[in-house]
């Protein structure tokens, strides 16, 4: 089982199926330099191809499940065919992080015997919900995954706890493997869970130590200390970081103008965001958005 990750965590998780299908993939499917703020599971049924990710080459291959978590930047290529089922999904913790960025597992794992029909079952329950074009770097791919997760609240609530419970054993492979990692979101996760939560809620508006204090119920400087040393960075640091983050997610799938997209996550001064977002991504904004959505 997960270290340091209990059943309230896991019951926290808000799971949102976002586009899932099975595609026959041939040498069309080559793409590079990609990066989605969803989650990506395939089952893989026929055929190979490779996929690169954290620093390693994956062939894909017949009776394997691969997940490439969100915000991950991969290559893909067949050279010749892959029959696959493709699952396109979120995992939020009520603090607006992907719980599968705060963890680090084995990516391939070998599928379980029910996983087709898993993947069969969730078709069948949601036959509308598929992928608008396979490039990554067209528009309506970009805009998909709002889309997407607009639709996702509307599921009603059988279908929506059968899809839950599906994805949710789909995933146990990966969460038997997984180790929580030592970044700040973990560190934050576990250790100032309110003060998490006060800032995805706040985010667009101007939040002060002192207003992240009070969340913890302490004083001013006792917290910033306390979380420089348990967390690893001061704490306007850390909300610095989520602003950048979150501004990652709407430069990827939205049109909205850099100077939209700073007021956004609570930066009134577009060129001090820009400073900032060049500082911790080594590029501009407009810079990101091209690289990643063509």
């Amino acid at each position: 089982m997960v270290a340091n990750l209990n059943q309230e965590t896991l019951t926290a998780m808000n799971l949102k199926l976002l586009a899932v299908q099975r595609t026959v993939a041939g040498r069309w499917w080559n793409f590079k330099n990609v990066i989605s703020p969803f989650s990506r599971l395939w089952l893989i049924l026929d055929g190979r191809a490779v996929v690169a990710h954290h620093g390693r080459k994956f062939v894909l291959q017949p009776g394997q499940l691969h997940l490439v978590p969100p915000f991950t930047i991969h290559d893909c290529s067949c050279s010749r065919r892959l029959d696959h089922y493709h699952l396109h999904f979120v995992a939020r913790l009520p603090t607006g992080v992907d719980l599968l960025s705060l963890l680090d597992f084995d990516f391939a794992q070998a599928a379980p015997a029910d996983a087709i029909e898993h993947f069969r079952r969730l078709e069948a329950l949601f036959p509308e919900r598929k992928l608008p074009c396979f490039d990554p770097n067209r528009n309506e791919y970009r805009r998909f995954p709002v889309e997407a997760e607009q639709v996702s609240g509307k599921t009603s609530p059988v279908d929506g706890f059968e899809a839950n419970s599906r994805i949710g054993l789909l995933l146990t492979p990966f969460l038997n493997s997984a180790q929580e990692h030592e970044g700040a979101h973990a560190r934050a996760t576990r250790l100032f869970l309110s003060v998490q939560e006060f800032i995805h809620a706040r985010m667009h508006e101007k939040i002060l130590l002192a207003d992240l204090a009070g969340v913890a119920r302490l004083h001013p400087t006792y917290f910033s200390d306390r979380f420089k040393e348990l967390v690893g960075v001061r704490p306007l640091e850390y909300l610095m970081l989520r602003r950048i983050e979150r501004a990652q997610y709407l430069l990827l799938t939205s049109r909205a103008s850099v100077k939209e997209i700073a007021g956004a996550v609570g930066i009134s001064d577009s060129a001090y965001f820009s400073r900032v977002f060049r500082e911790l991504c080594r590029v501009a904004p407009s810079d990101y958005r091209a690289a990643h959505t063509g």
